[in-house]
């Protein structure tokens, strides 16, 4: 665990079951790209996995394949929705 939360430090980030929200808030402070997520309920998903802390666009792509979201972007932000 203490891995785990020092693995920001090499640029990775690790979640053990934390929604969707939580990850995207943590990805969001190390990136100007944004991730919204603007459906409740695809907030409440929860996510297991380590992502690069600079790599919006894998992460996203991962919860597209995972739970089969929808991805867009606009003005800056990348919206993941049903």
């Amino acid at each position: 665990q203490l891995a785990d939360k020092l693995g920001w430090r090499r640029g990775v980030l690790m979640f053990r079951y934390a929604t969707l929200a939580q990850a995207a808030a943590e990805i969001n402070r190390y990136n100007h790209t944004k991730i919204v997520i603007d459906d409740p309920k695809v907030a409440r998903l929860t996510i297991y996995g380590a992502f690069a802390a600079n790599d919006v666009a894998a992460f996203a792509d991962a919860a597209q394949a995972y739970f089969k979201l929808h991805i867009e972007n606009r003005d800056g932000q990348v919206v993941l929705s049903h």
